[in-house]
């Protein structure tokens, strides 16, 4: 198809309009060209010419119209339409007929012409409206074509493949992506989908695909289709779906809960559960999890500001102990998740490795006290007998075995006791076990140490607490000793209702807790000590300014028990 003229008739009031007539020979057998240049047809100007030169002028495009006599239409005259339309089809054409004739009308405007006007009824008037009727005919198929090729080539250059179909489903058009990834599309999915997209599958090849109606033209109702491949987030989906199943699975059958909370601690949602504490994921949801677990508000809350916090969960459930570890991280969108697992089977092998530890340092404090102690004291005797049988050197030797053999049998028994506390087998023997303990540290380590208590008189604690809370004292006193170098430190057991708190704050060198060189043994094993006991450990230390260890614990017949949960400092390190 030739490009557009550049002259475009009906641009401005004032455009010539260049017809060119076409008859049998060069004179204007139609007897037209007076016409032209003056009256109505002022601005309309016309060349006669016969049909052999017609196309020269046309392939120059000097002309905006054509009228061609019937005369010199007939089986030429046909070609010679088909002709113009090919190199020109917005170039418009009027037939000039003597009287009205359907026959040859139709088979002009099959070729193409623009409309037929009887040559004895013409007049200037009609020919100017005639001529401006076609042109303005001729430009609106001119701005349809170019829309319509504008949208094709928009159509070919899309991501997708998009195709259009006639009433009866068959494919009128096509772009070259359709054509290259759907040759073989089934036609009746149109039909079945009824509108709604669906998936079509070709291979490993996925596809959207969606269909709507397009306006009516002349072959009735068109319906656009379009297919956007989705392959990559269909396997996406299809992983994540695989994942989540997987999930699930562990889920079902591993000891761990894992969940989110909103910004006010509900818990939003939680998946598995800790079978020997009967904690299900489902029954927490739309539930405060502090509410449940009193005692995890405090590191709860530090999650839900943002930050990231341990906590261990005990109780009993079905008559029989279990305990639970959680882990609690805060969201930059606010809430947090969390995650639990069963400890049950962990704590009750480190109770029995603490038992086990417990033993053997009674049996190795007895055996200094019974064994060596008194073997001490008899060495210190006859040290003392010898001294008064001797005079002169030999007897000041003998004077200061004795004195040696002495201190001996002190820091001998004061580390039996510290092994072995036999205090805490007494009613309110905490109280006189840490008195024990402060008092030898003093005597073997020269440090000012003092005990602060603050409960009732002759409390009894079962067994297992009072023997943890004093190692717990005695681990924050040698480490205060041997790695702060602390010159004072200061032991305080208090009592508020039925919460017990140990304190142990020293003026050492303190440590930073997030140095990778220290090492985390001592607190580690405090924290243990206290997850046994149902309690909380917190460390408060800084570099040249002193520790401070606090373990808070309810007593076994406090509200909180039985399912009440202990809370334990995030994972912390000490020499």
């Amino acid at each position: 198809m030739n490009a557009p003229l550049p002259h475009t008739p009906g641009a401005a009031p004032d455009a010539v309009v260049r017809v060119l007539l076409i008859g049998e020979g060069q004179q204007d057998d139609c007897g037209l060209l007076p016409w032209f240049g003056r009256g109505e047809l002022s601005h309309h100007r016309a060349d006669c010419v016969p049909a052999a030169a017609a196309l020269a002028v046309i392939e120059r495009g000097e002309c905006d119209v054509v009228l061609v006599d019937h005369r010199a239409w007939g089986a030429p005259g046909l070609e010679l339409g088909h002709e113009i339309q090919r190199r020109n089809a917005d170039l418009p054409l009027i037939l000039l007929v003597e009287r009205e004739d359907g026959a040859l009308a139709g088979q002009a405007m099959a070729a193409g012409v623009a409309d037929c006007l009887g040559r004895d009824e013409l007049t200037p008037g009609l020919l100017r409206r005639t001529i401006r009727h076609v042109l303005r005919h001729a430009a609106m198929q001119r701005a349809w074509r170019r829309g319509r090729q504008q949208l094709e080539l928009f159509l070919h250059q899309v991501p997708c493949a998009i195709a259009i179909c006639d009433a009866q489903h068959r494919i009128v058009f096509r772009n070259a992506r359709f054509a290259e990834h759907l040759p073989d599309f089934d036609r009746e999915s149109l039909v079945e989908s009824g509108g709604t997209p669906w998936i079509l599958r070709q291979g490993e090849r996925c596809w959207l695909v969606t269909s709507f109606p397009l306006p009516e033209d002349s072959g009735g109702r068109q319906t656009g289709i379009a297919a956007t491949e989705i392959t990559a987030r269909v396997q996406a989906e299809e992983g994540r779906q695989r994942q989540g199943q997987l999930l699930d699975n562990l889920m079902r059958n591993l000891p761990v809960l894992v969940g989110r909370l909103d910004g006010a601690g509900v818990v939003v949602e939680a998946k598995g559960g800790l079978g020997p504490g009967g904690i299900r994921g489902e029954a927490l949801v739309g539930q405060r999890l502090s509410d449940l677990f009193p005692q995890s508000r405090e590191p709860l809350a530090h999650a839900l500001r943002g930050g990231e916090i341990g906590f261990a969960l005990h109780g009993t459930g079905d008559g029989r102990e279990w305990h639970a570890d959680f882990h609690a991280v805060g969201q930059p969108d606010g809430g947090a998740v969390f995650i639990g697992r069963d400890v049950t089977e962990r704590r009750w092998l480190e109770r029995r490795l603490l038992t086990v530890t417990e033993a053997e340092q009674q049996r190795i404090g007895v055996d200094l006290h019974d064994g060596l102690g008194q073997k001490l004291t008899g060495l210190a005797c006859l040290a003392t007998a010898l001294r008064d049988r001797l005079t002169g050197a030999e007897a000041a030797q003998a004077s200061l075995i004795a004195a040696l053999a002495n201190d001996a049998t002190i820091e001998s028994r004061a580390i039996a006791r510290g092994l072995s506390p036999v205090q805490l087998e007494q009613a309110g023997g905490l109280i006189a076990a840490l008195t024990d303990l402060v008092e030898s540290t003093g005597l073997v380590h020269a440090v000012r140490c003092r005990l602060r208590v603050d409960t009732p008189e002759d409390e009894a604690l079962p067994h297992l607490t009072a023997v943890q809370l004093y190692r717990i004292a005695q681990e924050a006193i040698n480490n205060a000793v041997r790695h702060g170098r602390a010159r004072q430190i200061a032991v305080t057991l208090t009592a508020q209702g039925r919460e017990r708190s140990l304190h142990i704050e020293d003026d050492g060198l303190g440590f930073d807790d997030s140095s990778p060189q220290i090492r985390p043994g001592g607190l580690r094993i405090m924290e243990y000590r206290a997850n046994l006991i149902g309690g909380t450990l917190l460390v408060d230390t800084q570099p040249g300014a002193g520790t401070r260890i606090r373990c808070h614990f309810a007593l076994a017949d406090a509200p909180a028990a039985g399912r009440g949960p202990a809370v334990v400092a995030p994972p912390t390190s000490a020499p």
